[in-house]
């Protein structure tokens, strides 16, 4: 004859507050220290590796301007022709209105004297640099006066690395005439024994 076995399991009462106080840790359960930390870790490291992505994109480009521009100025450097230094004597002259000043004779071939005046005393410690003619007409002039051929005007850029009465004057020109025709090169003057009387 079978008997029954009844097992009688205890009650389990939970009160309101320990039910709230498990369904609130199981909602919190993702916000523990332990997963905030690896959360952090991997924004830092997502953002360490875009970062290392940017910073190697910005070397390539400044690797590839610097080569470029290297190569642009080696090839300039190749093209240019060496400046040829002309022989020229330079004197005391004096401006349109008798204020000192002196001009350059630059001897630039057999037949081509190129006069540079500048309406300023011979007295610059520093480098200088005039632009010739200017608008106000109060500084010099560049021009051409063949033996055997017209006045020709010269327009564009002379410097000097100083001028001082007696001391050798060296500068570079650069000059266009109306015709279009270039005049360039280095200079090395001497002073001439010409004596003026201005003013």
């Amino acid at each position: 004859m079978r008997v029954p076995l009844t097992v009688v399991l205890p009650k389990l009462e939970f009160s309101y507050p320990a039910v709230q106080l498990l369904d609130e840790l199981w909602r919190r359960r993702i916000q523990s220290p332990l997963l905030i930390h690896e959360e952090h870790l991997c924004t830092v490291y997502r953002q360490l590796y875009m970062n290392k992505s940017r910073i190697a994109l910005y070397l390539l480009i400044s690797l590839i301007i610097i080569v470029l521009g290297g190569m642009v100025f080696f090839r300039s450097l190749k093209d240019q022709e060496p400046v040829r230094v002309f022989s020229a004597t330079v004197d005391r002259d004096c401006a349109p209105w008798d204020g000192a000043a002196f001009t350059v004779t630059v001897e630039y071939d057999p037949s081509t004297k190129i006069h540079i005046s500048i309406w300023e005393a011979p007295d610059f410690p520093f480098p200088a640099a005039f632009s010739l003619p200017d608008a106000e007409g109060q500084v010099g002039n560049a021009y051409i006066l063949p033996e055997l051929g017209p006045y020709t005007p010269l327009t564009g850029d002379v410097t000097f690395q100083r001028v001082r009465e007696g001391m050798p004057l060296e500068g570079r020109f650069s000059f266009t005439s109306e015709r279009g025709e270039r005049y360039e090169g280095s200079f090395a003057a001497e002073w001439g024994n010409q004596i003026v009387m201005c003013g």
